[in-house]
């Protein structure tokens, strides 16, 4: 069994030597507004609950009717 060897990446070693910071609040609420905007559902056009809605009817029909095909 062959163990693996950890290498020394430059970039991974150079973000390491960072310091470390907070964000400031203002960009902590702006990025939290963004996400919760992208959060909110939006609304559906009716075609699409149409569509749905038929679909899953055809697909029960078409399983009733292949039920009542086997007797």
């Amino acid at each position: 069994m062959t163990f693996a060897r950890p290498e020394v990446d430059p970039v991974v070693a150079r973000l390491a030597a960072l310091p470390a910071e907070t964000p400031k609040s203002e960009l902590s609420a702006s990025i939290r507004a963004a996400a919760l905007a992208r959060l909110r559902p939006r609304p559906l056009h009716p075609a699409w609950t149409l569509l749905v809605a038929g679909s899953a009817l055809g697909y029960l029909l078409s399983a009733l009717r292949f039920t009542l095909g086997l007797y």
